[in-house]
């Protein structure tokens, strides 16, 4: 989206984070996509995000997820969540 937009559309303060390095072992986050920051209720504005963030409670923060972080969302999955 950057390469459409001029530079000076895009300034700094709350940048969306970049994902972090997946070590030996572990699997990228599918909660945070592997910048260990949550984002949720808002949107990306001008290269910002407006709305709820903070820190990701599948991979606590690490960007990753170990073998235990799997086991434990797979058990909340199938028994803590619902649709409707």
């Amino acid at each position: 989206m950057s390469e459409f937009l001029p530079s000076y559309v895009y300034s700094t303060g709350h940048e969306v984070a970049k994902p972090k390095p997946i070590p030996e072992g572990n699997v990228k986050c599918d909660g945070c996509n592997g910048s260990g920051i949550y984002y949720g209720a808002g949107s990306v504005v001008n290269g910002q995000f407006v709305g709820h963030s903070g820190t990701c409670y599948r991979c606590r923060g690490k960007g990753s997820q170990t073998p235990a972080d799997l086991k434990r969302n797979a058990y909340y999955d199938r028994h803590r969540r619902f649709t409707l």
